[in-house]
């Protein structure tokens, strides 16, 4: 194992995955929280466990809004809508490691762990047993998108598929790349907010052989773009690799106007493009990171047209029993006739645009 690899490895051995970690972590920072708090997350963590990696729980100590999304809440217990698996997505496993919701694109958990849990994961329900797939379990899948020639796009997720080894990642891409039918091959991770260490030379000269390769960054607010946190998206991107970012609207993390735009301004500053917004999923022990429904048509009334078209993403909900995604469009037509429409502009004024019709 060379340094490098070594570097982003420990990030994984010496993550905080105890509530006694995360005390003597705090101690270290000179930080002292009361028993009682301690003794609350303890609770949490039986049924939702705790993983931090060392990088971001530096983090957490400068930043609230990081830190809300990473620390164990004890209001993760308290529930009364949400649910283990809103998407459905277990009742679309096509094989045991494939979900297939969409016509044209597929899903492959690739592995269970990430380098930090995520308080708000839409997979809360899966237990980080350190897991990735096999290879039996990557050939079934690559029979069954070979078998269903309708699959253009497969989408490496988990958990985070960089947790990975660079040699088991280019068994896994070099198969779905020998599908004749896929088109597009795209990785969800976090990795260079939670270990941008992990964004090696090594690492990016393998991933650029695949190319066109899309890799979607879940990016959720300013204070992510650390120095470290930028460097490993430029080295992606100038490698060629078309980054995308994916947000999700959080309650008291980044849900106002303000927060968003700079968000999305740092995010094409990086040279990563903003794909998607989602509202929060129903997820069980999310409940207190919910904004109401109308916190999302707000902030997509007051984006368009005030900033610029290239950091502009599409506003998501990911609609409940597996009903797939709804992007959720500002109403910007005040009335449709046969021959004209009436459009409200981004200044509030309103403009009619006629067809140039040779009906009578």
């Amino acid at each position: 194992m060379n340094s490098t690899d070594k570097k982003w490895q420990n990030q994984l051995k010496m993550g905080i995955s105890s509530i006694n970690k995360l005390r003597v972590a705090f101690e270290r920072a000179g930080i002292k929280k009361p028993a009682k708090f301690y003794r609350e997350l303890a609770k949490v963590t039986k049924s939702y466990p705790i993983f931090i990696s060392p990088s971001i729980f530096k983090q957490c100590l400068k930043s609230k809004s990081i830190y809300r999304q990473f620390i164990p809440d004890e209001k993760e217990l308290i529930n009364f809508r949400g649910e283990n698996d809103p998407l459905k997505e277990d009742n679309k496993k096509a094989t045991d490691k494939l979900i297939h919701m969409y016509p044209d694109r597929a899903l492959l958990l690739a592995t269970d762990m990430c380098f930090s849990s995520c308080r708000f994961c839409t997979r809360k329900r899966i237990k980080k047993l350190c897991e990735r797939i096999t290879l039996k379990q990557l050939d079934d899948a690559c029979k069954y998108i070979a078998k269903n020639k309708q699959i253009k796009d497969v989408i490496i997720s988990g958990g985070d598929p960089l947790t990975i080894e660079d040699s088991c990642l280019k068994t896994i891409l070099e198969r779905i790349k020998k599908i004749k039918s896929v088109k597009v091959i795209r990785i969800g991770t976090r990795a260079p907010v939670s270990c941008p260490d992990r964004i090696t030379d090594r690492l990016v000269k393998l991933l650029k052989k695949f190319n066109p390769l899309y890799i979607n960054v879940h990016l959720n607010h300013p204070d992510e773009f650390t120095p470290a946190t930028v460097k490993a998206l430029r080295k992606l991107s100038d490698a060629g690799i078309i980054l995308g970012s994916q947000s999700v609207l959080l309650k008291g993390v980044n849900d106002n106007n303000k927060i968003i735009k700079e968000l999305l301004y740092k995010c094409i500053e990086t040279g990563v493009r903003p794909y998607y917004l989602y509202q929060c999923d129903e997820v069980l022990g999310t409940e207190h990171f919910w904004t109401e429904y109308q916190e999302m048509f707000k902030i997509a009334d007051n984006l368009i047209g005030n900033i610029s078209g290239l950091a502009t993403p599409s506003f998501v909900f990911d609609c409940k029993g597996g009903q797939g995604k709804v992007r959720v469009i500002p109403e910007f037509y005040k009335s449709k006739k046969e021959k004209s429409i009436t459009l409200k502009t981004f200044k509030n004024k309103l403009y009619t645009y006629n067809n140039l019709s040779k009906k009578k």
